[in-house]
C-alpha cells in the first residue's frame, strides 16, 4: 500500500494547498495500491497513515523564502532526530510528527512534497500563482509515489 497525503487548511488559502491537490488527484486515474488522504491540518492524526505502508508522498505549505508556487521536494534524511520535537500538543509541526513517529517504529520511505504560498490569510481559494501548479505537481507527486 502507498499513501498520499494532503496537509492544510482550506480556509487559509494557499495554506491548504496539500487538501486541494488531493481533490484534484481524486479526478485522476491511479494506481489501485494508491489511497489518497486528506489530512486537513496533520498533526498527530497522520501517524496511523505512517504504519504498515510501503511509501508515503505528503504534500503542505512551507515558507522557505521562495516564489509563491515554488516545489520543495525533501525526505526524512533532511530531518535531524537530535533536535527534540516541539512537545505542545496544540502546535505540532509535520517535522515533529515524524520525528516523533520515527522514534516508536520504522517509518516507511517518506517524500515530503513543500510548496511556496503567497498568502495565507482567510479564503478557501488558492491564489492563481499556487493554482496553476496543480498539474505539475500533480505529475510530480504521482511519479514519485509510482517510483517506490
Amino acid at each position: 500500500m502507498k499513501k498520499i497525503i494532503g496537509c492544510g487548511n482550506l480556509l487559509l488559502k494557499d495554506e491548504g494547498i496539500g487538501v486541494h491537490l488531493i481533490e484534484y488527484l481524486r479526478r485522476v486515474d491511479l494506481p489501485v495500491d494508491v489511497e489518497l488522504v486528506d489530512a486537513a491540518c496533520g498533526g498527530f492524526d497522520i501517524m496511523p497513515h505512517l504504519d504498515k505502508v510501503e511509501k508515503v508522498v505528503i504534500v503542505d505549505a512551507m515558507q522557505a523564502g521562495g516564489s509563491p508556487g515554488d516545489i520543495y521536494k525533501f525526505g526524512l534524511d533532511d530531518f535531524s532526530i537530535d533536535t527534540p520535537p516541539n512537545m505542545s500538543l496544540h502546535d505540532i509541526s509535520l517535522k515533529d510528527v515524524l520525528l516523533l513517529s520515527q522514534r516508536l517504529a520504522p517509518l516507511p520511505s517518506i517524500t515530503i512534497f513543500g510548496i511556496e504560498p503567497k498568502e495565507m490569510k482567510w479564503g478557501m481559494e488558492l491564489t492563481p500563482e499556487v493554482k496553476k501548479i496543480l498539474p505539475r505537481l500533480a505529475r510530480l507527486v504521482i511519479k514519485e509515489i509510482e517510483n517506490a
